[in-house]
Formats: C-alpha cells, structure tokens, sequence
C-alpha cells in the first residue's frame, strides 16, 4: 500500500510556536508506526532543514496542499493526515480526498463537518449526552457567574476567553458562549469503525489559566479516575452518535459533578504521541483496521506517559 501522510502545520510552512511542536511530534509518531508501509510524507520547503525523527525522506512542497493534493492524489492508495478545525481546513482536506479514488483513513467529511462546529455537535448530541450550558449573546446580561466565550471551529484553547459575571466582550457571528464547568480536564482516546466506539484511554490535560485565557501544556496518559467507566460511556456515546467518525478520535470532557462534554476530535490528538509508547500493538495498524470496520477487543496500556511542549517538539517521558 502506497500511504500519504501530512500534517497541516509543517507540510504548510506555519512556524506557529503554539502548534508547531505538537504538529511536528504528532507527524513523527505517525511516520514511526506506519514505517512498515511504502509512505511518502509532505513538509513545507520552509522547513527543509529542520530536524526531523523519520525513516522517510519528505516530499518537499512550496505550493498549497489542497493544489497539491488535487494534482498528485491519484499516486497514493490511501491518506491519513492530521489538520485542524479551525477555518474548517480538516474538513476541506477531507474534502479533496474523499473525492479521489483514495482510501481515507479517518472520518468522513459529514462526521468532520459535526465535529468542527461546535454548534452544531452539541445540536446532535443535546439530549443524548451531559453539555454544558450554552447561551446566546442576549441571555449574557442574566447569567450571573462565569461564561467561557470561544470560537465554534476552535483548536485547543485558542481564542478561549473566561469572563466574570457582567464583564462585557464583544461576541463575534462565529463565537459560541457557554457556562463555566469547574472540574478536571481530560480526553478520552478512542478507535472507532464509523459506528461503534472503543475507548481506550483516559488522558490528563494540564491547562494553564492566565489574565482570563487558557493554554494548553501537554498532559499525561493513561489517567486514574473515579469517573473514568463514566467518561468512557459519554465519549462512546457521543462518538457513536455521530456517524461516519473513523479510526483515531478523541473527546474532550470536563469531569465535575459528572462527565461533560466539550468537544470531539475527529482526528489524531496530542496523547497519541504517548499512548503508542504504551501498547505492544502498532497503533497505525489499529487505525487502519478501524477504518476497514475492525475494532479490537480492547487495547492494552502499560506504563504511563507524559508530554509537555518544548522548543522543538512535545517532549515525552514514559514511566
């Protein structure tokens, strides 16, 4: 199998300090677990001397990936790439590739669409799963504790603002406002067939609050906790709710007086890095066996990993 791998940021040419290093460690461990296949990988000519963990050699490209794309797709028998929602660029990429005769090994452009909008995942999961309470610019001036004001088609924490009760913002079109959860916050990794959902595992996410923002410094995997079952079943759900959500996804939840929803990750996310540390099992062989409509009876952890950003990349120690 002739595989296409990318990772938006660095096949981009984007030196983004805040998504650089995950972007770059996220593409090396994708390009350790699928070195058994014929792979090619793309990386902007910006960053043509950078260093780079790989078995491959780059694909060295100055042109956008969607006219790259568009022009060379039919060279590949499959594609797994990483993009964020933000501007909905996984979903255009989606997009391109689904309408190729190529095999993509993630979601399915409806499922990405859901999932990029933040508004329009908790419209189909309203109901079905714990979310948190979500207000519309009119209602600000009578809730009377902390909102936190983001963007829909967010990434992380950016652009996330908390504002104390009657503290004025201007809300853009494109914002949504929702209630403050205090809790823990976590991820659950999951595999998932475009029907059922396995999770796997409960991931830390350390998020510093500093003058009203957050920010996102890595984590640690596997996490114990008393909600952990709890947390399994509202991110299974949520993904099976959502159908055509394809191999790796994971799900953001605030655990407080239960598990919350915040958003799903139609996508590889950070824990990843560590959690392919942590299983005997080739992680890409398992997403591509969910992508085919294979999940496996469970998948074992042992040890734990952390990661937090440095200059370069994600820095990871496992125990």
């Amino acid at each position: 199998m002739k595989l296409l791998v990318f990772e938006y940021a660095t096949a981009s040419g984007i030196d983004d300090p805040e998504i650089f290093p995950e972007g770059k460690s996220m593409l090396e461990a994708l390009l350790a677990d699928f070195s058994e296949f014929d792979v090619e990988f793309l990386l902007s000519e910006r960053f043509s001397d950078i260093e780079l963990k790989s078995p491959f050699s780059p694909v060295l490209i100055d042109t956008p990936i969607d006219a790259w794309l568009r022009e060379n797709l039919e060279g590949f028998d499959a594609c797994i790439f990483i993009a964020a929602e933000e501007d909905m660029e996984l979903y255009r990429l989606t997009r391109i590739i689904e309408d190729s005769d190529v095999l993509l090994l993630g979601s399915d452009s409806e499922a990405v669409r859901l999932c990029s909008d933040k508004s329009e995942t908790f419209r189909v999961l309203r109901g079905k799963v714990p979310l948190p309470e979500t207000y519309g610019t009119d209602d600000l001036g009578e809730v009377d504790s902390r909102v936190i004001v983001k963007p829909s088609d967010g990434v992380a924490c950016q652009g996330i603002r908390i504002l104390e009760p009657g503290e004025g913002i201007d809300v853009q079109d494109n914002m949504i406002i929702q209630e403050f959860i205090e809790g823990e916050a976590v991820s659950v990794s999951l595999l998932a067939d475009g029907r059922r959902a396995l999770p796997f595992s409960l991931n830390k996410q350390n998020i510093i609050m500093n003058n009203g923002s957050l920010e996102y410094d890595g984590g640690y995997t596997p996490m114990d906790h008393e909600m952990m079952e709890e947390a399994f079943r509202v991110a299974a759900r949520a993904v099976e709710s959502i159908g055509g959500l394809r191999g790796y996804v994971g799900v953001d939840l605030i655990l407080a007086d239960r598990p919350y929803l915040i958003e799903i990750n139609s996508r590889i996310t950070t824990p990843y890095i560590g959690l392919r540390r942590l299983t005997d099992r080739n992680m890409g062989r398992m997403i591509i066996d969910a992508a085919g409509g294979r999940l496996p009876d469970r998948v074992e952890l042992r040890g734990r990993a952390s990661f937090r950003k440095g200059p370069s990349g994600m820095l990871v120690r496992v125990e």
